[in-house]
């Protein structure tokens, strides 16, 4: 009985170790950017994966604010869980392993692209950029984890 525990216990302990091994971490270094109208901004996503990296899918998506962040009196939150039904909801980009990035239908004619593993660089950012930007990561196997993370982005109009 003692060797059956034993061996129970060696096997709980290799399964659990074999799955934290597959498991997809999305992480960001910040949840919220603020920049100016027409200037250029990097909203940083990083993942650790034990998948091959050309098997590994990046997706940018957006989801507009739920009220004007210009709007909002101090301590309000913009994106303050209201129904995905009042809200915009567009793929900005993807990019597949070490193929040339994607853009989604609304951002073709943009200058936006993906750096380094994740990261999303908008270039002459818009003031209808404003709003929440969700990096998910898609790796086939890889369905235990955090596969996604947000970053709120704000943006100023410039002063006289």
């Amino acid at each position: 009985t003692q060797k059956v525990t034993a061996l129970g216990r060696t096997f709980e302990f290799l399964s659990h170790t074999f799955l934290e091994l597959l498991a997809i971490q999305v992480t960001v270094p910040y949840n919220q950017r603020s920049t100016m109208l027409f200037a250029s901004v990097i909203l940083r996503c990083d993942y650790s994966t034990s998948a091959n990296l050309q098997e590994v899918l990046v997706t940018w998506r957006y989801k507009s604010f739920c009220l004007d962040p210009a709007a909002l009196t101090l301590g309000q939150n913009p994106a303050n869980d209201c129904p995905d039904r009042q809200r915009t909801i567009r793929t900005v980009i993807q990019k597949n392993g070490n193929k040339e990035p994607i853009l989604g239908a609304e951002y073709r004619e943009r200058k936006i692209t993906i750096l380094n593993k994740a990261d999303l660089v908008i270039t002459e950012v818009m003031w209808w950029d404003n709003g929440v930007y969700f990096c998910s990561i898609d790796v086939a196997g890889d369905t235990i984890g955090d596969s996604d993370q947000e970053v709120e982005l704000i943006v100023y109009s410039k002063c006289d």
